[in-house]
């Protein structure tokens, strides 16, 4: 940890509007070890290598892939601007691992995701199925628009893969004609249908700071135990 690599583009999606996914991997070397749920440091380098700007994101990717993968949104600041304009083959500096928001075999976890929250629970997610981990694992998932939910179509496969995987996506600003999940926020009322006893589950949340707020007093009152509570937000 503390050091600068080098790392290629070698592949950009925009999964959705605003929204791209950005797989980078070693210009030499290996990827540095990490765990699931961490985070990295990517830098804007100049001509000579050195740093101008920097920021961190949640890594999606999981160890053993031969990327990094990142799932960032343009808030058209100076960081999120300038990756935009990015095009594969371009390269920056990556700094890693950070982060305690990381997976460790738990067997009992409920995950809640607001936006680009998504992004290191996709890596844990990824994890579970990978390793066939049996357990409980519930994501509650909320987005504006069914087009906005970033991740869908792989969220779909990782529970059709492992059985014991369960995806509850959530639409805050719609409830279009044949959607079979939630509309409206993740409230007690949402999680309560899909959660028993909340008591026997850690509770992972990442999203926006107001959220996370809003949703530790929300599960706290259905009984959570407030030291298997984890969050990381931003905002």
């Amino acid at each position: 940890m503390g050091k600068i690599a080098r790392f290629k583009i070698i592949y950009i999606e925009e999964q959705v509007p605003g929204i791209k996914i950005f797989r980078m991997e070693p210009v030499e070397g290996k990827i540095p070890p990490y765990k699931p749920g961490q985070f990295a440091v990517l830098h804007l380098l100049d001509d000579k290598g050195a740093s101008m700007l920097k920021r961190p994101y949640s890594i999606a990717s999981i160890p053993g892939m031969p990327y990094l993968e990142f799932c960032i949104k343009n808030v058209q600041g100076k960081m999120t601007s300038a990756l935009d304009k990015f095009a594969v083959g371009a390269t920056l500096g990556i700094e890693l691992p950070f982060g305690h928001f990381t997976y460790s075999g738990e067997k009992s976890i409920s995950m809640i995701a607001g936006g680009c929250g998504i992004s290191p629970l996709i890596g844990i997610l990824r994890e579970i199925a990978e390793k066939g981990v049996n357990g409980r694992f519930v994501l509650f998932y909320s987005a504006k628009t069914r087009n906005s939910i970033i991740y869908r179509k792989e969220l779909e496969e990782l529970a059709r893969r492992n059985k014991d995987i369960k995806v509850v996506l959530t639409l805050t600003q719609e409830s279009p004609e044949g959607w079979v999940g939630e509309c409206g926020r993740i409230n007690d009322e949402v999680i309560k249908k899909h959660i028993a006893d909340p008591k026997v589950f850690d509770w992972w949340i990442c999203g926006p700071l107001p959220m996370i707020k809003g949703l530790k007093d929300c599960i706290l009152g259905l009984g959570a135990d407030p030291k298997r509570i984890r969050a990381e937000g931003w905002g």
